[in-house]
């Protein structure tokens, strides 16, 4: 089977992951000296809790070896091929540690650089696994990905640039 990989700006809720068998990569979040892995170590919430106490906060991308580690165990559990579906390089170096990742990898991963963060990350995460649940190949599942990203256009609004200043953005 064609297993799917994202990472945590994905925000897919974890019944949709298990549902859709979606294994997502957490970036690292840094708190203060503490750091804690996005979704699992420190919830949302509790991330915009503390920029609102304005604590020292930054951001940083998954480690190679963790997307060689996540690539090994997908691998493990009977995948054939892997799509790693990843936020924008234009916002963080995660595509770019995915990539060198998969040069290793014991199958074979497409890693696409979606473009997207958020939930727009999301609907091209789900876009790729039910086309994959379908009997869809890997380059099915990347093709059904990239189009969910050229067909979705992604807005945010922020109060104030401070947050993004101080994540390092």
């Amino acid at each position: 089977h064609v297993a799917i990989v994202t990472d945590s700006t994905a925000y897919l809720p974890a019944r949709t992951m298990e549902r859709h068998g979606i294994t997502a990569v957490p970036l690292t979040v840094v708190l203060g000296d503490r750091a804690l892995e996005e979704g699992t170590e420190i919830s949302t919430r509790s991330l915009a809790q503390a920029l609102q106490k304005r604590r020292p906060v930054t951001t940083s991308r998954p480690s190679p070896e963790l997307f060689a580690e996540t690539y090994r165990r997908v691998a493990e559990s009977g995948a054939t091929g892997i799509v790693s579906l990843h936020l924008s390089a234009e916002l963080s170096g995660t595509y770019d540690a995915a990539v060198l990742a998969a040069r290793e990898a014991p199958v074979p991963v497409r890693v696409v650089d979606t473009g997207m963060i958020a939930m727009a990350l999301g609907f091209c995460a789900l876009a790729a696994a039910e086309t994959t649940e379908s009997g869809g190949t890997v380059d099915e599942a990347v093709t059904a990905a990239e189009k969910r990203a050229a067909g979705t256009s992604a807005y945010f609004y922020v109060d104030t640039l401070d947050y993004l200043r101080r994540g390092g953005r």
